[in-house]
C-alpha cells in the first residue's frame, strides 16, 4: 500500500486525490477501459475513502471516469468524441479570449506575462500543469465563472487523447500555439486571438482525424 497522503498547505486531500487521479488517467497510467474498486484506488493514492469518493464525482463531472455497479470505469479514447469536444472547446475559448481582452486588468496582465516566461523552459509535466495555470488565469481575466468551468469539464478528455498519440514534435508546436494565444491576449488584439484560437482548435481537430475510424 502506498504511503499514505499529507496534507498540503495550499490543497485539500480531496484536490491532491483529484491531482494525482487525473494525472494517472491523462497519461494513461491507467489504462482507457479499465475497471477499478474504491479500495484499489485508495490502495493506490494512499487516501482514505471520502476523498476519493469526492475526487471521483469531479472526474465524473468531467468524463474521466464513469461510475457504475461495475466499479470505477476509466472510459475508452475515442475519437469521433474528441472532435465533439473540440467544437464546444473552439466556442467557449473564443468567448474566453475575448472577454479576458475586453476586461484585462493589471494583474490579469503580470500573470499571463509570468506564463509567457514559463512555457518555453516546461517539461512534459510541467506543461500539463502551465496548461491548468492558463486556463485559470485566461478565464479569471474573463471576469466570467462559467467559461472556467465549462473548460475544465473538457480539458480532460481532450489531454489524454493528445497524450496518448502526440509526438515530440507535435508537444513543441503545440507550445507555440498556446502561447501566441497569450500573447495576442497580453497584446489586447482581439482579432489575432481568436485566429489563434481557431489556428489551436484546428490543429487538434487534424490531428484526432487520423484516428476516427
Amino acid at each position: 500500500m502506498k504511503a499514505r497522503l499529507k496534507r498540503l498547505k495550499n490543497k485539500t486531500i480531496t484536490e491532491q486525490v483529484y491531482e494525482e487521479l487525473e494525472k494517472k488517467i491523462v497519461f494513461c497510467e491507467i489504462e482507457p477501459g479499465s475497471i477499478l474498486t474504491e479500495k484499489q484506488i485508495t490502495d493506490m493514492l494512499g487516501a482514505g475513502r471520502t476523498p476519493v469518493r469526492e475526487a471521483l464525482l469531479l472526474l465524473s463531472k468531467r468524463y474521466l471516469v464513469n461510475i457504475t455497479k461495475a466499479g470505477i470505469l476509466i472510459p475508452e479514447i475515442n475519437a469521433s468524441l474528441q472532435l465533439q469536444l473540440l467544437e464546444v472547446r473552439r466556442a467557449i475559448l473564443r468567448v474566453c479570449v475575448e472577454c479576458a481582452i475586453k476586461r484585462l486588468t493589471k494583474a490579469d496582465e503580470e500573470n499571463i506575462h509570468e506564463l509567457l516566461n514559463e512555457i518555453d523552459t516546461s517539461s512534459e509535466i510541467e506543461f500539463m500543469d502551465w496548461l491548468d495555470k492558463r486556463q485559470e488565469v485566461l478565464s479569471k481575466a474573463s471576469k466570467n465563472y462559467f467559461i472556467y468551468e465549462e473548460l475544465r469539464n473538457v480539458q480532460g478528455l481532450s489531454r489524454r487523447f493528445w497524450y496518448r498519440y502526440a509526438n515530440d514534435k507535435q508537444h513543441n508546436e503545440v507550445k507555440e500555439l498556446h502561447k501566441n494565444i497569450l500573447e495576442a491576449v497580453y497584446q489586447k488584439n482581439i482579432q489575432k486571438a481568436l485566429s489563434c484560437v481557431d489556428e489551436i482548435i484546428d490543429y487538434f481537430e487534424n490531428f484526432v482525424k487520423r484516428y476516427v475510424i
